[in-house]
């Protein structure tokens, strides 16, 4: 009976230092900064759904409650992309689309601070869209640079 209760206090007690060092090697491999060369090689479903399948040179910053993106793409295969986003959500974003100012052209101190902690260059001025935003306020924000092609994305999920 003494030997049943010392080893229950010890696991009980290990059981929490444990569990943080499994998540910890976990989330070394999850979370972080990688590159991609396409959206194939993402592979990762809560990505994929807020990535345009023609990104290429991609960079993520991976988090647990979102990601931060920047990659290559033209403006058509964007505005492509979010128009089928739109239209397959078919009303059941939380803002409407109107709502949402989609397309106007921001200036950078309107969003930098989304990518604070990064080394990525911000353009002077971006065009500002959006993604249909869930109930719990899931979504993505896209920042088109017109002179480089580039997109900065923010996307946030819970």
């Amino acid at each position: 009976m003494k030997t049943f209760a010392v080893t229950t206090i010890i696991a009980t007690f290990a059981f929490i230092p444990v569990c943080a060092g499994v998540s910890s090697i976990v989330d070394s491999q999850r979370f972080g900064v990688f590159k991609y060369d396409t959206y194939a090689d993402v592979c990762d479903f809560r990505i994929e759904r807020y990535l345009p399948p023609h990104a290429r040179t991609i960079t993520l910053d991976k988090y647990a409650m979102g990601h931060r993106a920047m990659y290559a793409i033209t403006l058509e295969d964007l505005t492509e992309y979010l128009d089928k986003l739109w239209a397959d959500a078919d009303g059941r974003s939380f803002v409407s689309r109107e709502d949402l100012g989609h397309g106007e052209s921001i200036a950078d101190e309107q969003f930098d601070h989304s990518f604070d902690g990064l080394d990525w260059p911000i353009p002077e001025s971006a065009i500002h869209f959006h993604s249909p935003v869930q109930s719990d306020g899931g979504g993505a924000d896209y920042y088109f640079d017109t002179r480089t092609s580039t997109v900065l994305q923010h996307a946030g999920y819970w």
